[in-house]
């Protein structure tokens, strides 16, 4: 198996462990929600992330990539914003996280996988921009608030410095499928 799909099931299990050990109920739900939303968005499912039994009805995000923060309100502009997200294949990797009654902050590297071609175009220097696979590793907080019935209510996303990337190996590589798969086995319908 990839070493990013390796890493990223790591990530889940960090997360699920801290589901089971929680002792406190809210905190409890606020993980398992958290675990469910991390499942839903990288299963291709991420319409079920603003389902009513998870997210309330005016989420608001806001994403700092870069220089420019975004802000997203309501569920069609969170909708939208999980569209753009989901043209691209992605993981997490190097996951920690802290949960409270107001909601989980988190740390992570988002890795995006994409061709040398579109890095360029991107403004991206790369050996070989063309359709030479890469992996982009992007350091990220994230902080997720949920509200007395544990429900999304939120999340506020910053990348903390520049991308960095390497051309993908053979064994790196992974299927959509795949992806699919480890992220599945993490939800209980």
């Amino acid at each position: 198996m990839s070493k990013y799909l390796d890493a990223f099931r790591d990530c889940l299990q960090v997360i699920a462990d801290a589901a089971e050990a929680e002792k406190d109920p809210h905190r409890r739900a606020i993980l398992e929600n958290f675990l469910r939303h991390a499942g839903l968005e990288f299963s291709g499912q991420d319409e079920l992330i603003l389902h009513p039994d998870m997210t309330v009805d005016q989420p608001l995000y806001h994403v700092k990539w870069g220089p420019q923060l975004s802000t997203y309100d309501g569920i069609d502009a969170v909708q939208g914003y999980y569209n753009g997200v989901n043209e691209v294949v992605s993981t997490f990797q190097d996951h920690v996280c802290w949960v409270n009654d107001w909601g989980i902050a988190s740390y992570s590297t988002f890795v995006r996988f994409t061709t040398g071609a579109v890095l360029t175009a991107e403004g991206e220097t790369v050996p070989k921009p063309d359709e030479t696979m890469y992996a982009q590793h992007l350091p990220m907080a994230m902080f997720w608030s949920y509200n007395s019935d544990a429900k999304l209510t939120g999340e506020d996303v910053y990348m903390l410095a520049a991308p960095t990337h390497h051309e993908l190996t053979d064994d790196e590589q992974f299927t959509v499928d795949e992806l699919h798969a480890v992220a599945k086995s993490f939800l209980k319908y």
